[in-house]
C-alpha cells in the first residue's frame, strides 16, 4: 500500500509529511469490562493498596489492539474512514494517511491540508509529532529528484549494519558485481559447519527486509539462502557474505519509482522441474522438488 501511494505521488505530484505519536500504547484507555490492577512503584507503595490501571501500558497484551481502536476513533473524529481493502489506510476529502503502529505518513495535493489534519489529530488528543516531509519511513530513505520528480528508495543505514555485521565493512574487503554464483545453493548436507561469525537466521531476515522494500535485485539471493535457516552450512554463509560483497559495490543504489501513467499491472510466473537435480544428491528427494514463482509489477 506505501509503495502504491509513493506511486501516486510521483504520478500526481503529490506532497507528502510524516508524523510520530509520542508515548504511542500510554493513549488508550482501559475497558471499562476489564481490571487491571498494578503494584506500587518503588518510592510510592502503601501497605495493602494497588493501582487500578485507567490507561493501557506498554507491555500489556491488549495495549497494540487498545491503541489501535484509539487511533481509528480519532480518524473518524476527523473525517478519515478506514479503506476497506488496507485497514492501514485513511482516505479523507482532501488528504489520505497511512499508518504503520505510531508512524504516519499524510499526502495532499497541497502541504496545508496536510497541516490542517495534523492539527486536528492533535486537538482531538493525539500526541502527534509532525516532520517536515517524508524522507524516511521504516528506515526506508526517500530521495526525490527535483528535475523528473521521480522517488528513489535506499536503506544505506541498514546496508551499513549488515556490512558491519559480516566483517565486511573494511576497505580491504572485496567487492562484487552480482548477488549470487550461477550455480544453485545446494543443501550441503555433508558440507562443513558454519564458522559463526554472525547470526545466520539474523542476517536472512536483515535481508529479507532490504529485498523487501528497496533492493528487488537481491530478493533470489536471499531466499535460495532463507531456505538452510535451520540447517545452515558453511557453504550458505559464504552465500550470505556474497550477498554483502555486492551490496557493498552497490551501497548507494535503490529502488527508483518511474511508474507510467497508465498504470498498468503485469503478472511474470516461471517454473522449473527437478531444477536442483545433478546437483545435490540424487537418492534425496529434495533435490527433484520443482519449483514456482511469480512477480507482479505495477508500472
Amino acid at each position: 500500500t506505501v509503495r502504491l501511494l509513493l506511486i501516486l505521488e510521483v504520478l500526481l505530484g503529490l506532497k507528502s509529511k510524516q508524523g510520530d505519536i509520542t508515548a504511542t500504547f500510554l493513549h488508550a484507555n482501559v475497558p471499562e469490562d476489564e481490571e487491571i490492577y498494578v503494584e506500587m512503584p518503588l518510592g510510592f507503595e502503601k501497605k495493602g493498596k494497588v493501582l487500578k490501571l485507567k490507561k493501557t501500558l506498554y507491555g500489556l497484551r491488549q495495549s497494540p489492539r487498545a491503541f489501535w481502536q484509539y487511533l481509528t476513533k480519532k480518524m473518524n473524529e476527523c473525517r478519515m474512514q478506514q479503506t476497506k481493502f488496507d485497514p492501514c489506510l485513511f482516505v479523507g476529502g482532501k488528504v489520505m494517511c497511512i499508518c504503520y503502529v505510531d508512524d504516519l505518513i499524510f499526502w495532499s495535493l497541497e502541504n496545508d491540508d496536510i497541516d490542517e489534519l495534523a492539527n486536528k489529530l492533535i486537538a482531538v488528543g493525539v500526541d502527534l509529532e509532525e516532520e517536515d516531509n517524508a524522507a524516511g519511513f521504516l528506515g526506508v530513505q526517500m530521495e526525490r529528484d527535483t528535475e523528473t520528480g521521480l522517488l528513489e528508495l535506499k536503506q544505506t543505514d541498514l546496508i551499513d549494519r549488515i556490512l558491519e555485521t559480516m566483517g565486511l565493512d573494511a576497505g580491504t574487503a572485496k567487492s562484487k558485481w552480482t548477488p549470487a554464483e550461477s550455480k544453485p545453493l545446494v543443501k550441503d548436507s555433508d558440507g562443513a559447519a558454519i564458522s559463526g561469525d554472525f547470526s545466520y537466521s539474523s542476517m536472512v531476515g536483515m535481508l529479507l527486509y532490504l529485498a523487501g522494500h528497496s533492493r528487488p535485485d537481491i530478493t533470489y539471493a536471499v531466499n535460495c539462502a532463507a531456505r538452510y535457516m535451520f540447517c545452515p552450512k558453511h557453504s550458505h554463509e559464504l552465500a550470505l557474505k556474497r550477498i554483502g560483497r555486492y551490496l557493498k559495490a552497490t551501497r548507494n543504489h535503490g529502488l527508483v519509482l518511474n511508474p507510467s501513467k497508465e498504470l498498468k499491472i503485469d503478472d511474470y510466473p516461471d517454473a522449473d522441474f527437478a531444477g536442483m537435480y545433478g546437483y545435490e544428491v540424487s537418492s534425496d528427494p529434495s533435490c527433484v522438488k520443482s519449483r514456482t514463482g511469480y512477480t507482479i509489477t505495477v508500472a
